[in-house]
């Protein structure tokens, strides 16, 4: 009977005791203070414990790797990678969902008001200008047709007077040409930003295309007339009241021009070669910009001018081709075997005969 009155000891002893181990170690974690008495328990009791605590059957199975897709799941990984490939489609999708009726969708273009795309009312330049004398009768049917003109072209100046009270077009042709001449030499530099202040954006890619590595030696050298005004005009863009004014310049003077290529190869013009040259040149202005400033904006060439000189591709000679030393040596043993043949057939003929 000493053996099961232990057991129960024993039991009693776990019950009352490990709890109250427990709650020992509980205070004094949370008071700071330990307990001296109440180290551990005893080895006994921890044997009790193991023996008694019940040992679990149930298998642990690992993760599948593979596992069960179902046709929504697929659905949805279809419509994430159609999203992510195009963004228009997941805006449709979310805007459906909440209900939302899709909007409309405007094919939209940036669109710059800053110069316009072309020449209002083009200045048509005299066949023979800058030749026919004024007494001729060229002369006389120029003045004729440019007087024919002034009357839309003062109306013109007018307008650009309400913005610019102190516009006169005598001053304007000096400062014209003074734009031309800043505008070829920052491009001889390739400075993009100085040119966007002095030409439009019409005639930046005509100017540079073309150019970029290439190298352009220019100079003004002279006026051989001075420069006047011709040609004035107005126009409005997109709305009413969004005025641009073009103002066309008449130069004669004599420039010098030279155009290397990449490798230092001369292609068109000479330095030391200077010419006279007449041009139509076209500036432009936004007058409702209070910061606006006139701009070059292109170039008229008259259907009569004289073509572009073509371009001069500088190429190396080939070397001219040496016969070899080997075929004088084939040429030689040829005569030679036809010597031979016709000796062999005389002996024959006199051998027979």
């Amino acid at each position: 009977m000493a053996a099961p009155i232990v057991n129960i000891s024993l039991m009693s002893m776990r019950r009352n005791v490990m709890p109250l181990y427990m709650t020992c170690l509980a205070c004094s974690s949370l008071e700071g203070r330990s307990h001296p008495q109440i180290l551990s328990p005893p080895p006994s009791l921890l044997a009790v414990c193991d023996a008694r605590r019940p040992k679990t059957t149930q298998k642990i199975h690992k993760a599948r790797k593979k596992g069960r897709l179902l046709l929504k799941d697929q659905k949805r990984m279809a419509e994430k990678e159609e999203w992510t490939n195009d963004p228009n489609k997941r805006i449709t999708g979310l805007l459906k969902r909440a209900g939302i009726k899709p909007g409309r969708k405007y094919a939209e273009r940036s669109v710059t008001v800053m110069a316009t795309e072309e020449f209002a009312q083009p200045y048509v330049p005299p066949e023979g200008d800058g030749k026919a004398s004024t007494l001729s009768k060229e002369g006389a049917k120029q003045r004729i047709d440019r007087v024919r003109g002034i009357g839309v072209t003062q109306m013109s100046i007018r307008k650009i007077r309400q913005f610019e009270p102190e516009f006169q077009s005598s001053e304007f042709a000096w400062k014209a040409q003074q734009i031309y001449i800043d505008a070829h030499n920052h491009l001889q530099d390739f400075d993009k930003n100085k040119l966007h202040s002095l030409v439009t954006e019409k005639c930046y890619p005509e100017m540079v295309t073309g150019f970029r590595h290439k190298t352009i030696q220019w100079n003004f050298l002279e006026s051989l007339e001075k420069p006047r005004v011709v040609h004035v005009r107005c126009s409005d863009l997109a709305t009413k009241g969004n005025t641009f004014a073009q103002v066309t310049v008449r130069m004669h003077s004599k420039q010098m021009l030279a155009i290397y290529d990449r490798f230092g190869r001369l292609e068109v013009g000479n330095e030391d070669t200077p010419k006279d040259v007449l041009e139509y040149i076209v500036l432009e202005k936004h007058l409702m910009n209070a910061y606006g400033a006139w701009r070059l904006h292109g170039k008229i060439v008259p259907p009569w001018a004289t073509h572009r000189e073509p371009i001069v591709r500088t190429v190396v000679l080939p070397s001219e081709e040496t016969p070899p030393e080997s075929s004088e040596e084939e040429e030689a043993t040829d005569v030679a075997t036809t010597e031979d043949v016709a000796e062999v057939k005389t002996a024959q003929t006199s051998s027979s005969g």
